[in-house]
């Protein structure tokens, strides 16, 4: 079993701040981050990945540490998201090839088996594709140099209702190879029964909570929500 334990990761931008946060995720596991556009799950995830070196605080992968040993550290995390840029003008075999053997554990063998999987075409340039289609050849970059844990930023946006749930399927596959998974996405039904643990984002706070919790939290949400439309009108009318 891996562990990746966040510690005090922050960020801070002009007119933005994800407050520092700190959480544990176990392999073999998935958690949902959902939110808000613009509430921290991008700027967490960024954080997290090791894709953004200016954030603060630190995160450790069994005991590799972002902070002071960044590469051997990223060479354990799969990230997929659809800002990462890839050599667009080649097809998802070249960049396989060009771009794998920088990772330690890299397996043509398992990107083919992969891309397969996911009814993906390995030929075409990649400035062709959709973004679901581009989900798709990142998701099985990403886990074909065989991460210890998989972190996705709205990973099922630009997919059909039909592959989604043989996305999810395959999502399961992989935890049982004892990977760890961590999506920002925007609850489903279908999240909320896989999901083992979610957290929530809201203007820069995080906030953990069990699958048990969604409903009373959703509705405590609501009910802010509903209050706050109250002081507004009660201040405008």
């Amino acid at each position: 079993m891996s562990e990746l334990i966040c510690n005090e990761l922050s960020k801070s931008y002009q007119n933005f701040q994800l407050s520092p946060t700190s959480f544990q995720l176990e392999s073999g596991y998935l958690t949902v981050l959902s939110g808000k556009n613009g509430s921290g799950k991008s700027t967490l995830l960024r954080c997290l990945s090791g894709v953004d070196p200016f954030c603060t605080g630190d995160a450790k992968l069994d005991g590799i540490s972002l902070k002071n040993e960044p590469d051997l550290y990223k060479d354990q995390i799969g990230y997929v998201s659809d800002e990462l840029t890839y050599f667009m003008e080649k097809s998802a075999l070249e960049n396989g090839a060009l771009l794998g053997p920088y990772f330690s554990n890299w397996s043509m063998e398992r990107y083919y088996i992969l891309m397969d999987r996911m009814d993906f075409s390995p030929s075409r340039q990649l400035w062709q594709l959709s973004k679901g289609e581009y989900m798709k050849m990142q998701t099985c970059f990403a886990l074909a140099h065989n991460p210890r844990f998989l972190i996705m930023d709205e990973p099922l946006e630009g997919f059909d209702p039909i592959f989604r749930r043989k996305f999810l399927s395959i999502m399961q596959d992989i935890l049982n190879e004892d990977v760890g998974i961590f999506i920002s996405s925007h609850i489903t039904e279908t999240l909320k029964n896989l999901a083992d643990y979610l957290m929530f984002a809201d203007n820069g706070t995080i906030s953990f909570h069990c699958p048990e919790q969604l409903d009373a939290f959703l509705t405590d949400q609501r009910k802010h929500s509903h209050s706050q439309i109250r002081d507004l009108l009660s201040r405008n009318f």
